[in-house]
């Protein structure tokens, strides 16, 4: 279930999920683990510019498919590695149409709803890391 969670995150910001981990689990030591903090804040900034890839190219699955199997082995060894990449694929198709179909039927703005995504991502990875208990 957490593995699942934060593919899910992945999904959505690559960058989540390892950030989130670095703060609650010291995923790497420091002065290392300042690099998973500064992509994951990172990431919520690039995404909100007109020049951002899209998550489903190639590249920007490859990152998804690395960071969520990075997560989920932490917190669930291969089992949640794998579970946490397939999430991680499905994750990112159904937030890119999802994001595109609410900014076409509201008419808000993609920046605010990229904003709220955020908030979703950092929620799923916080509410993942916690449910996978203590290291």
């Amino acid at each position: 279930m957490a593995a699942a969670g934060l593919g899910a995150a992945a999904g959505l910001r690559a960058a989540t999920p390892l950030a989130v981990l670095q703060v609650r689990r010291g995923l790497l030591p420091w002065p290392q683990g300042w690099f998973l903090l500064a992509g994951g804040a990172g990431e919520l900034i690039v995404d909100k510019l007109p020049a951002a890839g899209k998550r489903t190219s190639p590249v920007g699955l490859l990152g998804r498919i690395a960071t969520a199997g990075w997560a989920g082995a932490t917190v669930a060894g291969p089992v949640g590695a794998g579970v946490a990449v397939m999430t991680a694929v499905g994750a990112a198709f159904a937030g890119m149409h999802t994001r595109a179909f609410l900014v076409r039927r509201t008419g808000l703005p993609d920046g605010a709803l990229a904003t709220a995504e955020d908030l979703v991502a950092v929620s799923l990875a916080t509410a993942s890391t916690a449910l996978a208990g203590p290291r």
